[in-house]
C-alpha cells in the first residue's frame, strides 16, 4: 500500500511559524546560539534580558532558552511569569548556575549547563519542538526525567536536600506507572526523531566535502543505509523521467535497480509530496535485493522528493525492516530532501564558478515578461541589470536606467504591485542606479532558484535580452522550461557554450597587492589574525587599534579602503581605484 504523506508545503515552510527566544543579558551569547539555530528551519528570536523577555513572550513563542542569573528579573522570575500566564511553550533553562535540589519543583522542560555546545543547543530546541504536542502528563514525564538527569550528574552528598531527589524519583515512578502505554509510544516517537536527526547532521557533515552531484548523491545514500536497510536515489533528466544513479545496501549497479515501484507513484514536478510503502509486495523485494530479499520480510519504503526552491531534482528511496515511516519521518525525510536539493544546488553553482567552461542560455523578454520590462515600457527609457541579490520575499536588483531622471523611475515602480521597494542610489545626467526589490514572480529569481547565474538583462522601452549561465552538467531543459514558463512573454533564443577565463589564487595576490598600501596590508592582516572579523569578534576595533598604534577611526579608515579593493578585485570592477596619497 502507498500513502502520500503531504510535508505541509515547502519544507523551509512546514515548520515556520514555530518560534525560538533566547533570553540572555550576555548579548554575544544569545547572538551565538541565535546564529546556531538560524537555518534550521524555524524563526530565532533574541532578548537581552528578563525585562525583554517578558515584554515578547506570547503565545507564538514555541520554546524558551532562558538564562537563570539576569540582573533586574531574573531567569527564575520569567519562567514563573511564564507559567503564571498559562503560555504554553516549553521552556529550558540554559545557566551557568550549579543545578542543585531548589530546581525540583521550577515549572521547566529542560536545563543545561553553561558552557553549552551547538549541538547541546540545537538537539534541545528538536525535542522540545516536539514534546510540545505530547499529552501533558507525558510532557510532565519528560520534564521531570530531565531534572532528574541532572541532578544525577552530582554526588548526592554535594545536594543540599538529597531526600528532595528521592520525592522526585518517586513521582517520575508514579507518572510511568499510570502512563505508560502513552510513555513508551512516545519515547519511540522520540528515539525515531534523534535518529533521523542525527543522520540530517551525518548528511550535512558528509554533504561538505562531497564537490559533484555525483559525490553527493552517493554520500547521501551511504549515509542514509548506515541507518537504514538501503537507499538510493533516483536522477531526474532532461526529458522528465528519473534513472538511478546511487544505490547502497542493494547487490547490483545503480542502472540495474527496480524502482518501477517509484515511478508508479512519482510526481517529478511535485516538490512536497512524500510516499510510504507500507506493504511492499513480495516479487518487489526480489526485485530490489535479489538474494538477500529473503532478510527482509516486513521492509517498508519512503520516497522524498530531492528539491530546492520547488525545483525537483529527483527522488530519495529509502527502505526499513522496522517499518518506522510515520507522519513525523515523512516530514523529517522530507527535510533531508531539501538539504540535498540545497547542496546539489549548491555544487552546480560551484561548478558554474569554477568550470572552464559553462553554457549560456539566451532568453528574449516582451513588455509582460516581469516587473523590470513593465516599468522600462512604462517610462520609455533603457534599464540595464548591475546586479542581484536574493532575499526572503523577492529579489533585489540594481540597474542602470539611462533615457529619463530616476526619480521618473521611481514613481513608477511605486505603483506596481510587483514591486516591493525602491530607491535612488545615484541619480546622473548620464545614467542612474536604483535598487529595486521585485516579489516573488519575477523570472530572475525563477532562473536563480534553478541554479542559473544572471549574466546580462538589457532593456529598451520594454523589451529586451536576458543572458543565464549554467553548469554544463545541469538539466539544460528544465531550466529553459521553468524560465520560459515562468510567465508570458519569455522565449529562449539562444543556447551556446561560453569558455570562462580564470586566474590563479597566486595571481590574485600578486593583482591584490598591487593595489593595496603596505599600511592597508598590515591592518588588514592585523585584524584578521586578532579574530576581529569572526562572530563572535575575537577582537573588538579598538583591540585592533591599539596593538597598531594608531586610532579607531584611521583604523576603520584603513580597512575601508583595503575591503573596497579586496572586493573590486573579486568583482573584477571596472573602475580603478583612486591611488592614494
Amino acid at each position: 500500500m502507498v500513502t502520500e504523506r503531504s510535508a505541509g508545503g515547502h519544507p523551509d515552510q512546514r515548520v515556520a511559524e514555530q518560534t525560538v527566544l533566547v533570553v540572555d543579558d550576555d548579548e554575544d551569547l544569545a547572538d551565538t546560539c541565535r546564529y546556531w539555530l538560524d537555518g534550521e528551519r524555524f524563526s530565532v528570536e533574541t532578548a537581552y534580558g528578563g525585562e525583554a523577555a517578558l515584554d515578547r513572550i506570547d503565545d507564538s513563542v514555541d520554546v524558551v532558552l532562558l538564562d537563570r542569573r539576569m540582573p533586574t528579573i531574573s531567569g527564575d522570575d520569567v519562567l514563573d511569569e511564564i507559567r503564571a500566564r498559562d503560555i504554553d511553550c516549553r521552556v529550558a533553562m540554559m545557566t551557568a548556575v550549579e543545578p542543585d535540589t531548589d530546581i525540583v519543583d521550577m515549572p521547566f522542560d529542560a536545563y543545561l549547563v553553561k558552557p553549552v555546545t551547538e549541538t547541546e543547543v540545537k538537539e534541545t530546541v528538536e525535542e522540545l519542538l516536539f514534546r510540545s504536542s505530547f499529552e501533558s502528563e507525558v510532557r510532565e514525564y519528560f520534564a521531570l526525567e530531565s531534572t532528574e538527569e541532572v541532578l544525577d550528574s552530582r554526588e548526592v552528598d554535594e545536594l543540599r536536600e538529597p531526600e528532595a531527589l528521592d520525592e522526585l524519583r518517586s513521582r517520575l515512578g508514579a507518572v510511568r506507572a499510570e502512563h505508560e502505554a502513552a510513555i513508551q509510544n512516545r519515547e519511540r516517537q522520540l528515539d525515531r526523531l534523534n535518529r533521523v536527526n542525527d543522520l540530517i547532521r551525518d548528511v550535512d557533515r558528509a554533504l561538505i566535502d562531497a564537490r559533484t552531484r555525483d559525490e553527493i548523491e552517493q554520500t547521501v545514500c551511504d549515509a542514509v543505509a548506515d541507518a537504514h536497510e538501503a537507499a538510493y536515489v533516483l536522477r531526474r533528466t532532461a526529458a522528465g523521467v528519473l534513472r538511478c544513479t546511487a544505490q547502497t545496501g542493494l547487490d547490483c549497479e545503480p542502472t540495474d535497480v527496480d524502482h518501477s515501484v517509484v515511478d508508479d507513484v512519482f510526481d517529478p514536478n511535485d516538490p512536497d509530496e512524500v510516499y510510504v510503502f507500507d506493504d511492499i509486495s513480495a516479487d518487489h523485494r526480489d526485485a530490489v535485493f535479489g538474494e538477500r530479499a529473503a532478510e527482509f520480510d516486513d521492509v517498508s519504503g519512503l520516497c522524498v522528493p530531492i528539491s530546492y526552491q520547488g525545483t525537483v531534482y529527483g527522488a530519495l528511496t529509502v527502505f526499513d525492516e522496522r517499518g518506522e515511516f510515520d507522519e513525523e519521518s515523512a516530514g523529517l525525510f522530507s527535510d533531508l530532501g531539501a538539504t540535498v536539493g540545497n547542496g546539489i544546488n549548491a555544487a552546480q553553482s560551484k561548478r558554474l564558478l569554477n568550470g572552464d567552461s559553462v553554457v549560456e542560455l539566451e532568453f528574449r523578454l516582451e513588455v509582460d515578461a516581469d516587473a523590470l520590462t513593465v516599468l522600462s515600457a512604462e517610462i520609455g527609457c533603457d534599464l540595464s541589470l548591475n546586479g542581484v541579490a536574493q532575499v526572503d520575499d523577492g529579489i533585489t536588483c540594481f540597474v542602470t536606467v539611462e533615457g529619463v531622471p530616476g526619480s521618473d523611475l521611481v514613481e513608477a515602480a511605486v505603483a506596481s504591485d510587483r514591486i516591493t521597494t525602491v530607491r535612488v542610489v545615484t541619480d546622473a545626467p548620464d545614467g542612474s542606479v536604483l535598487e529595486i526589490r521585485l516579489d516573488e514572480s519575477s523570472v530572475l529569481l525563477t532562473a536563480i532558484d534553478h541554479g542559473a547565474s544572471i549574466e546580462a538583462l538589457e532593456l529598451s522601452e520594454g523589451s529586451g535580452s536576458l543572458a543565464l549561465h549554467v553548469a554544463a552538467d545541469a538539466d539544460h531543459g528544465a531550466i529553459v522550461d521553468a524560465v520560459s514558463g515562468s510567465e508570458p512573454g519569455v522565449s529562449v533564443v539562444a543556447k551556446r557554450e561560453v569558455e570562462q577565463s580564470t586566474q590563479s589564487t597566486e595571481s590574485f595576490r600578486h593583482e591584490l597587492d598591487a593595489k593595496l598600501t603596505a599600511r592597508q596590508k598590515t591592518v588588514l592582516e592585523t585584524s584578521f589574525v586578532s579574530g576581529y572579523f569572526e562572530w563572535p569578534r575575537g577582537s573588538t576595533a579598538e583591540e585592533v587599534a591599539d596593538s597598531l598604534g594608531i586610532s579607531p577611526p584611521t583604523l576603520h579608515e584603513h580597512l575601508r579602503s583595503a575591503e573596497r579593493k579586496l572586493i573590486e578585485a573579486y568583482f573584477e570592477e571596472l573602475n580603478p581605484a583612486p591611488a592614494d596619497d
